[in-house]
């Protein structure tokens, strides 16, 4: 009976101050504020866990899972720190409520999920980028190294970030590491597509002065060296919903990300067309090569004697799928794609279009 009274009056609490959102920004509540914006959200105080959160708001320790997933900044469910925000859906607020008894109402078909790939590497993955961005600092020493000086390090390990002529980087503030970028050309004409940015981890601000900040290696997707540069983290989820492609569309496979000069399925890439001209996440495209096919039979060529002077045409060149790709993020003028099947190999530059449903006219 305490425990229902005490749902009902938290339920009560949040009613009224949902109802003056317009008037109020944040609450205190058992020491703690909330603040109501779009929803619930609700600051982290020292000695916080998503485990007490989820008991505390939700009357249930079992709830904790679901506010990590809607909640993408948190890369690690056992650490959360002082001043982050998390937001607490009313959904879920409901269903601390004792049911109602409710009229008995038609059943309705649910509506069938759109289509989606899941991609679990997704903050792993880089990027080439047409303008260099503005970086947020620079990895520049191991936290105490004084005697045995370091350039890679590793998950866990604290480093010291410096950022000259910038205002000082906040604590608790999440950041993607990246190699210094580096300018890609085309393979081919050799004319400049971008630089490309290569990452490496993901870190956290600890500690922040006027002049230089120390950041804890969250994540390591591989060691984080001196000279790295930080770029502001950006969530993706790895759920990936899958669209059609732009029909008619045909380019090129400029390179992959780790520079394999051969490569196939699993492997990341980068492809020169972007968000310019249509591209998105999600979207499909067939990987093909050109088989160039002799324009008269070799025994026709053998009988020609030496004194006929008679061009032999061009071979006829025939386009032949043997894959396809998977767009995962994309730039301007470039996009970054998985390759999800290749029944061959691939060599840059490889070429790609669109898949032969959305190709609009005959070949």
């Amino acid at each position: 009976m305490a425990a229902t009274k005490r749902v009902f009056l938290w339920v009560c609490v949040v009613s009224v101050c949902m109802g003056c959102a317009t008037r109020v920004n944040a609450g205190d509540i058992g020491g703690s504020r909330i603040d109501l914006k779009a929803g619930v959200y609700y600051t982290v105080k020292k000695g916080d866990t998503l485990w007490a959160i989820s008991n505390r708001y939700f009357n249930s320790h079992r709830v904790w899972p679901q506010i990590w997933s809607e909640n993408q900044q948190i890369m690690n469910p056992n650490r959360i720190f002082p001043g982050e925000r998390l937001r607490l859906f009313q959904k879920n607020w409901e269903t601390t409520t004792p049911p109602e008894p409710v009229a008995m109402a038609p059943q309705t078909v649910p509506t069938p999920e759109a289509p989606f790939y899941r991609y679990r590497l997704i903050h792993q993955i880089g990027f080439v980028k047409e303008h260099p961005a503005e970086t947020s600092g620079v990895v520049v020493m191991r936290k105490g190294d004084k005697t045995l000086p370091k350039t890679v390090f590793g998950q866990d390990e604290s480093v010291y970030v410096i950022f000259p002529g910038k205002p000082p980087l906040k604590t608790g503030t999440v950041y993607t590491v990246y190699r210094p970028p580096q300018p890609v050309s085309d393979p081919e004409t050799h004319k400049p597509l971008g630089v490309q940015y290569r990452t490496t981890g993901i870190v956290r601000i600890i500690e922040s002065f006027h002049d230089h900040a120390i950041a804890k290696i969250e994540r390591a997707f591989s060691s984080v060296m001196v000279d790295d540069i930080l770029l502001p983290y950006e969530p993706v989820s790895p759920k990936i919903q899958l669209i059609p492609g732009v029909p008619d569309m045909d380019g090129s496979i400029f390179m992959a990300e780790k520079d394999e000069t051969i490569f196939g399925d699993g492997t990341v890439a980068y492809i020169d067309k972007g968000a310019d001209e249509g591209v998105r996440p999600g979207q499909s495209y067939a990987v093909y090569d050109v088989d160039e096919i002799p324009s008269e039979a070799p025994g026709d060529i053998a009988k020609k004697s030496l004194n006929d002077k008679t061009p032999i045409p061009p071979p006829i060149r025939d386009k032949v799928d043997f894959g396809s790709l998977l767009v995962l993020h994309t730039e301007a003028t470039t996009s970054t794609v998985l390759i999800t099947r290749a029944n061959r190999s691939i060599c840059p530059p490889g070429r790609f279009r669109s898949l032969p449903s959305q190709r609009q006219h005959s070949e």
